[in-house]
């Protein structure tokens, strides 16, 4: 049987190939990225945000106290 050659300078320089894996996670999160950024810069998202929650408070967020000194609201 023949023994495999030896690699060459080149193929020894060179760090090993990332897994398939990586590459389609890598795709996958690259491809929804750009659809998040799409949506966002052309207004189809919605209205999203702090003001979407807040709006009808005029700005400012009422707390109520309930009687046993906590925090309601």
């Amino acid at each position: 049987m023949t023994e495999p050659s030896p690699p060459s300078d080149a193929e020894r320089d060179m760090p090993p190939r990332a897994p398939r894996w990586v590459k389609i996670a890598a795709v996958i999160v690259g491809v929804l990225l750009l659809v998040f950024l799409v949506l966002q810069l052309t207004g189809l998202a919605g209205d999203h945000g702090p003001g979407r929650h807040f709006s009808g408070l005029g700005g400012s967020i009422a707390v109520e106290h309930a009687p046993g000194g906590t925090a309601v609201g």
